[in-house]
């Protein structure tokens, strides 16, 4: 599966990706707006909010903002295990549903197999933001 990538900057990594981190499992959510994948992206880069995610998948397509290696702060719980633990996915066109949501679903769940199985994780490791 293809996967744009625009990572996070380094000196970003302070804010939005601090810490190293072994993933445990996916951690998925939608983005409650409307914006394209490349868009929520970029916006998360720019901003200085410690609000940041691994990947945000649209209707077309999957990009990347911050290294799976690296913690993000998608999960609500802090330290928890949920920003500390996990890969966050966002599904995008979440806001207004439609066509473009349901599309961004399909690709979603398509990304969320492509995952496990890249890792060799069944779908217990397929876990919800609100898990957290």
């Amino acid at each position: 599966m293809q996967v744009m990538q625009n990572f996070v900057p380094a000196s970003k990594y302070k804010i939005k990706c601090p810490n190293t981190m072994v993933p445990e499992f996916l951690v998925v959510h939608n983005t409650a707006n409307d914006a394209s994948a490349a868009n929520e992206i970029a916006y998360m880069i720019r901003n200085d909010n410690q609000t940041s995610f691994h990947f945000a998948v649209d209707d077309k397509k999957v990009v990347q903002g911050i290294p799976e290696n690296r913690n993000a702060w998608h999960a609500g719980d802090g330290n928890g295990p949920g920003n500390r633990k996990g890969i966050g996915i966002e599904i995008c066109y979440s806001k207004s549903g439609g066509p473009k949501f349901i599309a961004a679903e399909k690709l979603a769940a398509k990304f969320v197999a492509f995952k496990l199985k890249e890792k060799g994780w069944g779908i217990d490791k397929v876990k919800k933001h609100q898990d957290f």
